[in-house]
């Protein structure tokens, strides 16, 4: 950039001091240059700006030690109001650039430039010799450089203005619409200041995103307690910061590499040990404070122990493929005894007001307190979906869709998979302090007549199961749920989950002889902090559904 404004400057002749030829233009004046003729203006205005350059600029001691030699460009305004203000700076070093910023930023307000009697801004630009020398400065009038219009100029700073815009990495995720990754054992870290007595959360509707969370859990304090000290790049990379990681004025992302090896052993299986190999990458970041994106893929291999592994490829799909490795997908073999089978997850994620939040992407879901969940859970593979959350007095409204694919071989049609979607409404109320109250409605349906995804699934309010009846109902599956949860105190909390399909009132003295009102119900409690042991969760649950035979 340095060699373009050199030549800029040698291209340009005519300098401001020729402004005495104008008849119709004044440039800024000084208080201490109002009594100089007209034609010594200029020279005094550029006398005052360099003097008070000479006076106040400091040299930092990084460019004194380096015995550094050269000069700072400095593009600036003085604008109608007689403030100046810096454009651009080209310089070697960083430091520089700061230290101009600070100079110009205490010059005092003047009499603005002006033109035919009118209040105008005018641009310059000066050398500023390094070491600092008391040398004669004559500023270039940028207005006058018919060679380069203005537009040009600021295209030209374009690039690095963005680089200038850059600060400190902070990491705004913990403040962000970004979804906090869903295990048990990472949400167990703030379960508890979530569902305090008197919190009006909403703990059903998972993953939550971090806005949401950081109003009871502190990240950025908890995330200062695992800092590791260390004076090595290698060393904060590995412990402290993202491998990459940016941050400008209204924009931030992050990329981190991903690695997992584990390593067991199955006493009853006939091979020498188990092992789960990860490799892989995540970039998450933001744009503004409402719009933040995700993205990862993993790459494993893997051997299980041997019950999962049996019960793996009972899940075979149809085709070549030995396996579906519970809640990654589909897996092809890998070696002789084991599985290779890559994961890609990402979305979007966008908050148009501060009570709704959308996102479109492709992962997973959960619906429940528990650790298993009968209305929406997380072990089926990654699939495509759309979420709406709406929250709003005691109110938390959660509408999912999702692509699903049903990989059974009887429904195999021209080699594809038969495509099933699912829409879900959930209505969570904070009935008291301690008691929630959970609604459910879901419904599912696979593409028959080529009708795709059925536009009347798309209202966000309406009931499915009217739905159902009105298009049929061999047209979809409409499943009813509820789900409960009870604090008795800051420690202790009951949560449960019911859920009904193929209701018929005639049906149900039929009992268990009936093939309809299929339920399922869970009854849990969580106990926090157990037995007065910090960060001690204890977790009871019991998990029931009815099934029935079809006999022949």
């Amino acid at each position: 950039m340095r060699q373009y404004i050199v030549l800029l400057l040698l291209l340009v002749q005519y300098n401001i001091y020729a402004q005495s030829h104008s008849y119709y233009e004044k440039p800024p004046v000084f208080s201490n240059c109002e009594n100089v003729v007209i034609d010594s203006l200029q020279n005094c205005f550029d006398n005052n700006v360099f003097t008070h350059i000479y006076e106040n600029f400091k040299v930092p001691q990084k460019i004194l030690n380096e015995n550094y030699k050269g000069e700072v460009i400095v593009l600036f305004e003085v604008d109608t109001t007689g403030q100046f203000k810096v454009i651009y700076v080209d310089a070697m070093y960083n430091e520089l650039k700061d230290e101009v910023k600070r100079v110009f930023s205490i010059f005092s307000k003047i009499q603005p430039a002006t033109y035919n009697g009118r209040k105008t801004y005018k641009q310059y630009s000066i050398p500023i010799k390094i070491p600092l020398v008391n040398q004669t400065v004559v500023t270039q009038d940028l207005a006058k450089e018919k060679e380069v219009s203005k537009l040009e100029k600021q295209a030209k700073a374009e690039f690095d203005k963005v680089n200038d815009d850059l600060k400190v990495f902070e990491n705004e995720a913990y403040n962000s619409q970004l979804n906090i990754q869903f295990t048990h054992s990472d949400y167990s870290r703030f379960d508890r200041q979530m569902n305090l007595i008197g919190t009006n959360s909403h703990t059903a509707s998972k993953p939550f995103v971090y806005e949401e969370v950081s109003k009871y859990y502190d990240f950025k304090v908890e995330k200062q307690k695992l800092l590791k000290e260390t004076d090595t790049w290698a060393g904060r990379k590995l412990w402290n910061e993202h491998l990459v990681q940016l941050q400008g004025k209204d924009y931030w992302f992050t990329i981190d590499p991903i690695f997992d090896l584990e390593v067991g052993k199955d006493t009853d299986a006939n091979f020498s040990s188990t092992y789960n190999n990860t490799r892989g990458f995540l970039v998450q970041g933001g744009l503004g404070k409402k719009f933040n994106f995700y993205a990862s893929v993993f790459e494993s291999q893997g051997r299980f122990a041997q019950y999962v592994n049996e019960y793996a490829e009972s899940l075979k799909a149809f085709g070549p493929d030995p396996a579906i490795i519970p809640g990654r997908g589909i897996a092809k073999r890998f070696k002789t005894d084991s599985y290779d089978y890559p994961v890609a997850e990402a979305y979007l994620s966008y908050a148009p007001a501060k009570f709704i939040n959308v996102q479109f992407g492709h992962g997973k879901n959960f619906i429940g307190d528990g650790y298993r969940s009968l209305l929406l859970s997380d072990v089926a593979s990654p699939h495509p979906f759309l979420k709406l959350n709406t929250k709003f007095w005691k109110i938390k409204y959660t509408n999912t869709w999702m692509w699903l694919k049903d990989v059974r071989p009887e429904v195999e049609n021209g080699k594809a998979f038969l495509t099933k979607y699912i829409a879900n409404h959930y209505l969570s109320w904070n009935v008291s302090k301690r008691l929630n109250i959970g609604l459910f409605e879901s419904v599912l349906w696979t593409n028959n007549n080529d009708r795709g995804f059925d536009v009347n699934y798309l209202n966000p309010i309406i009931f499915y199961r009217a739905i159902e009846f009105e298009t049929g109902q061999g047209a979809g599956n409409a499943i009813l749920g509820a789900s409960g949860k009870y604090k008795w105190n800051d420690k202790v909390n009951f949560y449960s989950q019911f859920i009904l399909d193929e209701f018929s009132l005639s049906d149900i003295k039929g009992g268990e002889k009936s093939w309809k009102n299929k339920f399922g119900y869970q009854i849990g409690i969580k106990y926090f902090n157990a037995f007065k042991v910090d960060n001690l969760m204890l977790q009871f649950e019991y998990n029931r559904v009815r099934y029935f035979y079809i006999f022949s």
